[in-house]
């Protein structure tokens, strides 16, 4: 995270460098796999472009790793994030419930 704009926006991002995608072989062939790249518009090799469909899936997962930094640090900044993960909690039958803050 950086503030530019004079500190009037905020600059956020990911570097993930050495993420390993693929779309070609391996389990891609596999059906649940396979749909999932369909749904992304990856499966395959790119005919145009070699490694296209391969570097556009890495954004994906890259965009959805931001996303998920985003939504982690909205719920510190809001003092959330312990009363939700209490909250939704699959065992909560065996965790001990906290006191609303």
């Amino acid at each position: 995270m950086e503030a530019v704009n004079g500190g009037k926006d905020l600059h956020v991002s990911v570097t993930m460098p050495s993420i390993e995608v693929g779309t070609v072989g391996g389990g891609t062939q596999l059906a649940s796999q396979a749909a999932c790249l369909d749904l992304l518009s990856v499966k395959g090799a790119s005919l145009e472009s070699p490694g296209a469909n391969a570097r556009r899936l890495a954004a994906i997962v890259a965009g959805a790793v931001l996303a998920g930094e985003l939504s982690l640090l909205s719920a510190l900044a809001a003092g959330q994030l312990v009363q939700s993960h209490m909250k939704y909690n699959r065992s909560a039958k065996i965790s001990p419930k906290l006191p609303p803050e």
